[in-house]
C-alpha cells in the first residue's frame, strides 16, 4: 500500500496515541479506523455507547471519537458518563454528527465534548485535526502534571502564593496558602484587615510597616511573623513580597507564604543543644564562656567587681558508679536545683525554657549558674561589692548540698570543693579568671575538700606548674620520658626474690625528675592515666619476657592499675591482648588494685575480676587498710594477696595502733588464705616484727631500692648474699 504524502504519520520516536471510535455505522467505523491506523495511531472501536464506555476504562484512550445517534446509549449520554469517570475529565471527546442545528451542538458541549466533526467524515481533515488535538492534550497533561507536582511540593513545603487585587483590595489565595493559614477551602480572597487579624498581636505593627515600606520603595521584602490558629497554636510564617508588571504593564503585588514553624522549632532545639546542658537545662560550657565574656566586659565598663565560683562535687565518680549512670544523672539534676535555689533573688538562673527564637545570645542577661560538664558547676556573680560577697555565695551553695539526698531509695551525702576568683584582681580575661578559679578549687581539694578557697598568687604559681606538668605528660610517651624501675619482693621464709613491682618514673627535659606523687594525680584527673597505664602494661610485659630470655628466673611481675583503667569496658580482654602480644605467661602477672575499686561497683567489679582470674592473672589489693575495707568484698573476690601500706609499716615499732593494724591485717589475710606483702620495710626492727607475725613477703629499701632492669639483672644472682642478715630473734637462720 503506497503512502499518501498528505497523511501525517506519527514520528518513530513518538508514542502512538490511542484512539477509541464509538460509531454504530460499520462502514464509517472501518473507514475511520483504517485512516487512523495508517496515520500511526492505535485504534479500538465499539458499536454503541455502553460498549464504548467499557472500553474507555480498559483501553484508556487519549481521544474518543463519538457518534451522537446510537442505540442503547447515545453520544450525549456517553460523553457525560465519560466525564464522570475517574481521571477522564480531560480526555478530548470529538463528536460525529450530521445534526448541525445549534441545539445539538450546544448539548454536545454541555455534555463535555471537546469539538465536533460533521458527517460525511473527511478522513484527511480528521487526521490533521486529531494530530493537533493530541498535541494539545499532551501539553495539557504536562501542564496538569506540573501543576500537580507544584501543588504537592507546596503542600510538602507548606508553601502558598497570593496576588493582590488593587480593585477589590483583596488578595487572591492559592490552595496552598489556605492550608498555610488554616483557612476554609471556600475562602478564595482575603482583605488586608482580615490578614492582619490572623497575625500575632505583637507582630502586627511590624508586618504592616514592612509591607508598606516595600510598596513605597518598590522593592522586594522578606520577613517572618507569627500567626495564631483557631486552636490557639502558634505558627511561624515566612513571607516574601514582590512588585511585578502584569500583561497590561500595570504594577501588581504578589507574594508567597511558607509555614516554617517546624524549621524554626528545630533550629531552636539545635540552639538549645548547642548552648544548654541537656540534663539540667543550665547553660553549658559554650554559652557560659560567651556569658562570662559579656559579664566581664560589662563589669569593666562600669568599674564593678565580678566573681566566679567553680564548684566540683567531691568523689562524685564513686557516687556515680555506685548509683549507676541514671542515678548519677538524677543526683546531678537535684544538685543543680539546690544550687539554683541557693542563689540570691537578684541573680538570674538561665534555663533552657527561655525562648531563643529571633534572639541573639548577646540579648541575654548573664546567668548565675552553669554546668560546663561532668560534676562541675559554675556560679557567676556579676555585681558584687566586695570579695566577701562571693564567700557568702559559696557558703550558701555548700549549705544547700549538706542535706542528705534521697536517690532511688539510697541516702547520699555529698560535699563540694569550691574555687573563687574575683575580677579584675585575679584575672581580666575569661580564660584567666577561669584558670584562677580552677587553681583555687584544686587547692580546696588538696586541703581536705568540703571547703572553698580564694585564688592567691601562690596558687597562680602552682597552677602554672600544674599546666606545665599536664603538657609534659601529654608529650612524655612520644618523647620516651617515662621509664620503669623495679623493686624486688622478698620471700621472708626463704630469703629469695619471688617477684618485682614495676614502678613508673618521669624525667623531662624542662621539669627534671617528677615524683609519682605529683604526676599520677594529674594523670588521673586529666584522663591521661589511660594511655600511660597502657604503656606501663606493655613495657612491664616486654621486660618480663626479656629477663627470661636472658636466663633469669621467672619472677612475678606486679603492675599497678588505676581505677580508671580497671573500669574500662572489656578491661580483661584488653589485658589478655597485651600479654599475648608480649608473649608473657599470664600466671606470672599480678595486677595491684586499690580498695576503692572493689566497692565502687561490685557487680561489674566481680565480673572483671573473675575474667582476669580465668586468664590466670593474679590480683593483689594495694595499700590495704587506707581505704574502705570490707570483709565481704575480700571474701567474694578472687584475690591473691594483700599489701600492707608503708604508712602502717613505718611506725609498727613505735605506734601501738599501727602495730595492731598490721597484726590484724596479717591475721585476716591468713584466714582468707591470702599472701601478705609488707611495703616500705626500711629497718631491721620492722623486719623482725613482720617475721614474728608470719608475714610472707616484704619489699623496701632494707632489701633494695627500685632499680632499672639492667641493675636488677646484675643484683638477682647475688641473692640471698646481697640481702641483710635476718634478725636472730625471729628464729630464722641466715
Amino acid at each position: 500500500m503506497r503512502a499518501n504524502p498528505a497523511v501525517i504519520i506519527c514520528e518513530p520516536d513518538e508514542k502512538p496515541a490511542r484512539i477509541l471510535i464509538v460509531e454504530d455505522d460499520g462502514v464509517t467505523r472501518r473507514v475511520v479506523r483504517r485512516a487512523l491506523q495508517y496515520a500511526g495511531y492505535l485504534v479500538a472501536e465499539a458499536a454503541d455507547g455502553v460498549a464504548g464506555l467499557d472500553l474507555v476504562q480498559t483501553f484508556q484512550p487519549d481521544i474518543v471519537l463519538l457518534d451522537i445517534c446510537m442505540p442503547r446509549m447515545d453520544g450525549f449520554e456517553m460523553c457525560a458518563a465519560v466525564r464522570r469517570l475517574p481521571r477522564c475529565d480531560h480526555i478530548p471527546v470529538v463528536m460525529f454528527t450530521g445534526l448541525e442545528d445549534p441545539h445539538s451542538i450546544s448539548r454536545a458541549f454541555e455534555a463535555g465534548a471537546t469539538t465536533f466533526v460533521t458527517k460525511p467524515i473527511d478522513t484527511l481533515n480528521l487526521t490533521h485535526r486529531l494530530r493537533y488535538i493530541v498535541r494539545s492534550k499532551q501539553l495539557g497533561d504536562t501542564l496538569r502534571e506540573r501543576e500537580s507536582q507544584l501543588a504537592r511540593a507546596q503542600r510538602i513545603a507548606k508553601l502558598g502564593y497570593w496576588t493582590w487585587d488593587a480593585t477589590s483590595r483583596t488578595a487572591t489565595l492559592s490552595n496552598g496558602i489556605r492550608e498555610v493559614f488554616g483557612l476554609a477551602h471556600t475562602c478564595d480572597a482575603l482583605s488586608f484587615a482580615a490578614f492582619l487579624r490572623l497575625v500575632h498581636p505583637d507582630d502586627r505593627l511590624a508586618v504592616k510597616n514592612t509591607i508598606k515600606c516595600g510598596i513605597e520603595a518598590g522593592r522586594p521584602v522578606s520577613f517572618e511573623y507569627r500567626i495564631i490558629g483557631d486552636d490557639g497554636s502558634r505558627r511561624v510564617i515566612f513571607q516574601d513580597n514582590e512588585i511585578v508588571d502584569d500583561e497590561r504593564g500595570e504594577a501588581r503585588l504578589i507574594g508567597i507564604c511558607q509555614d516554617v514553624t517546624e524549621r524554626r522549632d528545630a533550629e531552636n532545639r539545635i540552639q538549645h543543644l548547642a548552648y544548654f546542658d541537656v540534663l539540667t537545662g543550665l547553660p553549658n560550657r559554650a554559652l557560659f564562656k560567651d556569658l562570662l565574656e559579656r559579664t566581664l566586659a560589662e563589669a569593666g565598663r562600669h568599674g564593678r567587681l565580678a566573681a566566679l565560683l567553680l564548684l566540683d562535687i567531691d568523689h562524685f565518680k564513686r557516687i556515680n558508679d555506685t548509683l549507676g549512670y541514671e542515678g548519677g544523672d538524677r543526683m546531678l539534676l537535684e544538685i543543680a536545683e539546690r544550687l539554683a535555689a541557693s542563689l540570691r533573688a537578684g541573680d538570674l538562673v538561665c534555663r533552657d525554657d527561655v525562648d531563643l527564637s529571633g534572639c541573639s545570645l548577646s540579648e541575654f542577661v548573664s546567668p548565675s549558674l552553669s554546668r560546663p560538664g561532668g560534676d562541675e558547676f559554675v556560679i557567676l556573680l556579676n555585681d558584687i561589692r566586695r570579695p566577701e560577697d562571693a564567700a557568702k555565695a559559696a557558703q550558701r551553695a555548700a549549705a544547700a548540698l549538706n542535706a542528705v539526698f534521697g536517690i532511688d531509695g539510697h541516702e547520699v551525702s555529698i560535699t563540694a570543693s569550691i574555687g573563687i576568683s574575683v575580677y579584675p584582681v585575679d584575672g581580666k580575661t575569661p580564660d584567666h579568671l577561669l584558670r584562677s578559679a580552677e587553681a583555687a578549687m584544686y587547692d580546696a581539694k588538696e586541703q581536705g575538700r568540703n571547703s572553698y578557697k580564694f585564688f592567691t598568687t601562690t596558687l597562680n604559681e602552682r597552677a602554672r606548674k600544674r599546666f606545665t606538668l599536664e603538657n609534659a605528660l601529654r608529650r612524655a610517651i612520644d618523647r620516651d620520658e617515662f621509664k620503669l624501675v623495679y623493686q624486688p619482693q622478698i620471700d621472708l621464709a626463704t630469703r629469695r626474690v619471688t617477684g618485682v613491682e614495676a614502678l613508673l618514673r618521669l624525667q623531662t627535659a624542662e621539669l627534671g625528675f617528677v615524683s609519682p606523687a605529683d604526676f599520677i594525680p594529674v594523670a588521673e584527673e586529666t584522663g591521661l592515666i589511660l594511655p600511660i597505664g597502657d604503656w606501663v602494661l606493655n613495657e612491664a610485659a616486654r621486660q618480663a619476657v626479656a629477663w627470661q630470655a636472658a636466663g633469669l628466673p621467672k619472677l612475678r611481675m606486679a603492675i599497678n592499675v588505676s581505677p580508671a583503667q580497671f573500669r574500662q569496658r572489656g578491661f580483661a580482654s584488653h589485658i589478655a591482648a597485651i600479654l599475648d602480644r608480649a608473649g608473657v605467661d599470664k600466671r606470672q602477672v599480678e595486677l595491684e588494685l586499690t580498695e576503692s575499686v572493689l566497692i565502687d561497683n561490685t557487680s561489674a567489679c566481680a565480673e572483671t575480676l573473675n575474667e582476669l582470674a580465668e586468664l590466670g592473672v593474679m590480683i593483689a589489693i594495694d595499700d590495704f587498710g587506707t581505704g574502705y575495707s570490707s570483709l565481704n568484698y575480700l571474701r567474694r573476690f578472687p584475690l591473691s594477696a594483700l599489701k600492707i601500706d608503708r604508712s602502717f609499716v613505718s611506725d609498727i615499732c613505735d605506734d601501738a595502733d599501727d602495730a595492731a593494724i598490721v597484726k590484724a591485717v596479717i591475721a585476716l589475710a591468713h584466714n582468707l588464705r591470702l599472701r601478705v606483702v609488707a611495703e616500705g620495710v626500711e629497718t631491721m626492727a620492722q623486719l623482725a616484727f613482720l617475721l614474728s607475725r608470719g608475714c610472707e613477703e616484704a619489699q623496701g629499701f632494707l632489701f633494695s631500692r627500685p632499680v632499672d632492669p639492667n641493675a636488677l639483672a646484675e643484683w638477682l644472682p647475688k641473692v640471698p648474699i646481697a640481702l641483710p642478715r635476718w634478725p636472730q630473734r625471729a628464729g630464722i637462720e641466715d
